[in-house]
């Protein structure tokens, strides 16, 4: 058998027997060896059938040569009968480049037909006249509808004339622009949309014509991607050099991290121009020597994770400064590792924490943060010193079951109810006992929310401050007012019966007085003399008297009586004309600048003219014959104001404090020059203090004093006269 196409060879005849088996024939033999199964089991039972047919047999199988590749093979015969045996009598032909030919067109019709991307065929001409699915369902037309057409039907007319040029060109020549390259340019839908497509183009020729092939992908997606990246690019580039943070890229080499770009943020930060940070090791650049070896870990944990947060110190522009920074690293294609690095400042936010760490971990409070549910985030070391306990022992614990809280089921209860409070926004306050390490103390407690900017809680921050020594001392202080209050009781009952014991006898022996001054007849003898010293004693003994009470009733604010509106005015005016005939008997000239104005104040009834007596007597006992005491009373913006003025002795200015105390004289001992007990001024300003207004004294030896008294008016008198009007 030859292995040419074109070679035919006559099959040796083959003999049936009248049994119908063919005898051996050798040629046949090795044929069919030479067939590989299971193609001889089909050409058998195809010879079979043409005999008993007796019609035309035909057959195509793989061959296996002697000396060379398998072929396939086209066998054809039609069987005869010679004297009584079935001879086949045919040709056999060398088809292998015919099936090679089949076998590609129903690669390329597969391929055709299953392609995503579009396959047009066209002619020399450039009319299409083969069109796949992937070609109808890029460009909406069917194949029925596009066959025959040119195609610069699916081009946009800006590309239609380069087009013509370029088949002409490859008609004339066999050579073309984009012959072999792959190109994006735009197709033309059915619909008028443009297509952006990549277009990979071929020419050949076959029958001595020219064909051209296209194969078209559709690249939309990958367009609008880069076109995406492009904006996300300009963006993130836009966003690289205005942040006002300042970030850094990098590349990672086996020397070092270097810089690769850097934006103005982290120039400025930094201290460093574009030329100089561009290229630069960046840890040789920020980081002090001995932070090496810690910064290369740093760089290495990114480049292991990928990312790392983390917060640093690098030298900058103002000196070592502290960083937030984060770090991300990028594996491209092609290139060394990228490490992308964000440096937020927190040097003024460290410094606040440790300020407020300082605060809330050395303060002598306890100091907590809980949820609004109370459960606790943290608590100062004082509070954990005092319980003896680790943070992990109240983390996560509801106040309630901390150690400090076991102090009895109602105390419990009442801080549960105390949070809940708390947490709808109550500032809860109120004592309660805490359990420390050795022994129980008693606390100031108060829970303050903290809310958010639409007023929901948010946390809660307990605090206590331990309070039990001084409320060992408020006991203790309690006892003693207790003890204070029953000798004042006490005293007051002695004044009272004092005041019983004492006024009547000096009532009867002042009595007594006047009846034998007035029996004796000439009132020059003895009896009228004694009689004179003795009333003038009893009136001393009864004035002393009343000042001891009025004063021990002001200390023990047994003065009781309701505060009223008082005219000072009316009593002025009234205590001068009380006080007159004393003044004029020892030659002392008493005026008054009063006016007619009402000028009132609050206060008891008594206390204004007990105030008024003292303070003139004070000044007629303490001014020379032939001296003058002035009463004033007038207004101060809204208070009363009255002064008592005198031309009297005077004392030094440095005395003046000791003044209100009592028994305190300008004058002391058994050789005091004048008379009184150096009670009327400490009455005066315990009076005053009362009355909620303020006693001055001024004075100066040998020049006179003036004592002015400011209580608080009732309201302002327009015709009442300023002090210092004229």
């Amino acid at each position: 058998m030859s292995t040419s196409s074109t070679t035919r060879s006559r099959w040796a005849p083959r003999r049936v027997g009248a049994d119908g088996r063919a005898a051996p024939a050798t040629f046949h033999e090795r044929c069919l060896e030479r067939i590989p199964d299971p193609h001889q089991r089909e050409i058998e039972r195809s010879i079979e059938t043409a005999i008993d047919e007796q019609s035309d047999w035909e057959f195509e199988t793989p061959f296996d040569p002697p000396d060379g590749e398998r072929i396939w093979a086209l066998g054809a015969s039609t069987p005869e009968q010679r004297e009584g045996e079935t001879v086949f009598n045919g040709v056999i032909l060398d088809i292998t480049e015919r099936k090679e030919a089949e076998r590609r067109r129903r690669t390329y019709e597969e391929l055709k037909d299953s392609a995503e991307d579009a396959i047009v065929i066209a002619d020399a001409d450039g009319d299409i006249i083969d069109w796949n699915p992937g070609a109808e369902a890029m460009f909406g037309y069917e194949k029925e509808a596009i066959v025959g057409r040119p195609i610069e039907t699916i081009m946009p007319d800006r590309h239609r004339a380069p087009h013509r040029r370029g088949m002409e060109r490859v008609r004339e020549t066999g050579r073309g622009r984009f012959l072999g390259e792959t190109v994006e340019l735009e197709g033309l839908h059915q619909d008028g949309h443009e297509v952006p497509v990549e277009l990979a183009l071929s020419s050949w020729e076959a029958d001595r014509e020219r064909f051209f092939g296209a194969i078209i992908r559709d690249i939309t997606e990958r367009k609008n991607a880069e076109q995406a990246l492009r904006e996300e690019r300009d963006r993130f580039e836009t966003l690289f050099e205005s942040l006002p943070t300042p970030v850094v890229r990098c590349v990672a080499q086996d020397d070092g991290v270097f810089v690769t770009d850097a934006n103005p943020a982290f120039e400025d930060t930094f201290g460093l121009a574009a030329t100089e940070a561009v290229g630069a090791e960046i840890n040789h650049m920020l980081v002090p020597e001995k932070g090496h070896d810690r910064a290369r870990d740093f760089d290495r944990r990114i480049l292991e994770s990928g990312e790392v947060r983390a917060e640093v110190q690098r030298t900058t522009a103002e000196g070592m400064r502290e960083f937030q920074v984060q770090s991300i690293s990028r594996r491209p294609d092609e290139g060394p590792p990228e490490i992308y690095a964000i440096y937020t400042d927190i040097t003024e936010r460290k410094q606040r924490e440790r300020r407020l760490d300082a605060i809330f971990n050395h303060t002598y409070q306890f100091t907590g943060l809980m949820e609004p549910d109370g459960t606790m985030i943290e608590a100062n070391d004082t509070a954990l010193r005092f319980g003896g306990l680790d943070r992990e022992d109240i983390v996560g614990t509801p106040i309630w079951k901390t150690h400090w809280a076991q102090t009895g089921e109602d105390s419990k209860q009442r801080l549960r109810e105390a949070v809940e409070r708390a947490a709808e926004g109550e500032f809860v306050r109120y004592e309660r006992p805490i359990q420390g390490g050795d022994e129980d103390r008693i606390i100031d407690f108060s829970i303050r929310p903290v809310t958010d900017a639409d007023g929901q809680v948010e946390l809660l921050i307990p605090e206590a401050r331990d309070i039990t020594e001084l409320k060992r001392r408020e006991e203790t202080l309690r006892a003693a007012k207790e003890e204070a209050e029953e000798a004042s009781r006490l005293k007051s009952a002695v004044l009272a019966n004092m005041s019983h014991e004492l006024r009547t006898p000096l009532t009867s022996i002042l009595g007594f007085a006047e009846a034998i001054d007035d029996e004796a007849s000439d009132g020059a003898g003895p009896v009228s003399r004694f009689a004179s010293l003795i009333a003038k004693s009893g009136e001393r003994l009864l004035r002393t008297f009343d000042n001891i009470l009025n004063l021990s009733r002001l200390e023990a604010e047994q003065q009781n009586e309701p505060a009223e509106p008082v005219d000072v005015a009316a009593a002025a005016r009234s205590v001068a004309d009380e006080i007159r005939d004393r003044a004029e008997a020892d030659d002392i000239a008493l005026r008054t600048e009063v006016g007619s104005a009402t000028m009132r104040t609050r206060a008891p009834a008594d206390q204004v003219p007990i105030v008024l007596r003292h303070l003139l007597s004070n000044a007629i006992t303490y001014t020379e014959a032939g001296g003058t005491v002035w009463l004033r009373v007038g207004r101060a913006g809204g208070d009363v104001v009255v002064e008592v003025e005198d031309t009297g002795i005077g004392m030094d200015p440095d005395e003046v404090p000791a003044l209100f105390e009592p028994f305190r004289q300008a004058s002391e001992g058994f050789g005091r020059e004048y008379e009184g007990t150096g009670l009327g001024l400490a009455v005066v300003q315990r009076a005053v203090d009362r009355m909620g207004g303020t006693v001055d004294v001024a004075t100066e030896e040998g020049e006179g004093t003036c004592v002015t008294v400011v209580l608080p008016g009732m309201e302002p008198t327009n015709d009442a006269p300023s002090l210092g009007e004229g």
